[in-house]
C-alpha cells in the first residue's frame, strides 16, 4: 500500500550522525521476502502508468484513494510489530512533545523537530508552556489523531519547509482541516526553504509570533535582497 512519510531532504541529505542500524539478520526476520509483483524484463515489456478512459479513470483514483487510506492501519500493525522485535514502537503517526499543560502547540515535520525540541525545552526553562506535534506520516494524514493531540492548545503554530504558491504551507492545510470547528486558531509560517537554516531564534519568534496571533508570515527573510 502507499504511504508517504516525512522524510526531508537537503539537511537529513548534507549531514551525518551515528545511527543504530539492526543486523541484516534481524531485518530478514522482519521483513517478508523481496517479491515484487511486476519486474523489468526485455524479453516480456510491459506498461506503467497507462492512461486510461473516463470510463475507466474514476474508479482508478477511488482504488488509489482508498488503498492510502487503508495503509492506516498497516503501518500502525507494522510500526507495532518493529517495536515489539527491536524495542522502537513505531506505529503512532504524530508523536508529541511535551503537550500535557502545552498552551501554544508548535506542529512540525521532519528533521525540524530536532532544533524544536531544544528551544521547547529552553523556553520550558523560562516557565512559557509550549509542545510539539510531530507528523510522522503526511499520507494519509491522521487528522483525527491531530485534533485529539491538539484540543487543548489555544494557540498552534505550523511550521511549513515548503509553499503552495498562492495559498499556505501543505501542513498548514491539513491542521486547519483537522481543526475546522474547534475554535483553536492555527498559524502558519514558511521557513527553511532550499535548505535554509532553521535556528532556535527563528523558533522563538513563531512562538512569540503565534501568541500574538499574527500568523501566515514568512521566518528568517533576508529583506536587503527584497
Amino acid at each position: 500500500l502507499p504511504a508517504f512519510v516525512c522524510f526531508d531532504g537537503f539537511i537529513l541529505s548534507h549531514t551525518y550522525e551515528p545511527v543504530d542500524m539492526i543486523s541484516q539478520e534481524d531485518a530478514d526476520k522482519y521483513l517478508p521476502k523481496f517479491t515484487p509483483k511486476e519486474r523489468l524484463d526485455a524479453a516480456d515489456p510491459i506498461s506503467f502508468g497507462m492512461y486510461a478512459t473516463p470510463e475507466y479513470y474514476l474508479e482508478f483514483r477511488y482504488e488509489t484513494d482508498k488503498a492510502l487510506k487503508d495503509a492506516k492501519a498497516v503501518i500502525r500493525a507494522a510500526g507495532a510489530e518493529f517495536g515489539k522485535m527491536f524495542g522502537r514502537d513505531y506505529s503512532a503517526m504524530v508523536e508529541g512533545y511535551q503537550l500535557e499543560d502545552a498552551e501554544t502547540v508548535i506542529v512540525a515535520m521532519g528533521s525540524i523537530c530536532g532544533t524544536v525540541k531544544d528551544t521547547i525545552d529552553d523556553l520550558r526553562a523560562e516557565g512559557k508552556k509550549v509542545g510539539l506535534l510531530k507528523i510522522r506520516v503526511f499520507r494519509p494524514f491522521p487528522s483525527e489523531d491531530v485534533a485529539k493531540a491538539l484540543k487543548g492548545a489555544k494557540h498552534v503554530a505550523v511550521l511549513d519547509k515548503n509553499i503552495s504558491l498562492g495559498a499556505k504551507g501543505a501542513a498548514a492545510l491539513e491542521v486547519k482541516d483537522a481543526l475546522y470547528g474547534s475554535g483553536i486558531p492555527v498559524y502558519d509560517y514558511i521557513l527553511g526553504l532550499g535548505g535554509r537554516d532553521v535556528q532556535k531564534k527563528d523558533i522563538r519568534e513563531v512562538v512569540t509570533l503565534a501568541g500574538m496571533g499574527k500568523g501566515d508570515q514568512f521566518i528568517g527573510l533576508r529583506r536587503e535582497v527584497l
